[in-house]
């Protein structure tokens, strides 16, 4: 299991802090999204978990899905639901391709 954290803090429009990591064990890949509000969170890596999303053959899901793990629906929704999740996918995409 190796697991990799972007080195990035990212800010929703409205201020919320998050940052990804990304697990690339073979057939289990997936990426996690993590909230902090205290900057030694993101350097400690000690956010609290939104989610968690698979990484299928066929890349990233987009819109909405069951297929979440380990979600927090509350704080995905106070970061501002579907819209922000699809940032974050683009995030990841990105991220992955460097």
């Amino acid at each position: 299991m190796a697991i990799s954290y972007n080195k990035n803090r990212y800010k929703t429009k409205s201020g919320k802090k998050y940052y990804l990591a990304l697990d690339d064990t073979f057939d289990n890949e997936s990426y996690s999204v993590y909230s902090f509000t205290m900057n030694s969170d993101f350097t400690n890596k000690t956010g609290t978990l939104m989610y968690t999303e698979k990484i299928t053959e066929d890349g990233i899901p987009k819109g909405a899905t069951d297929d979440l793990i380990n979600d927090n629906s509350d704080l995905i929704d106070a970061y501002g639901s579907i819209d922000f999740m699809d940032t974050v996918r683009n995030q990841v995409t990105k991220w992955v391709l460097e």
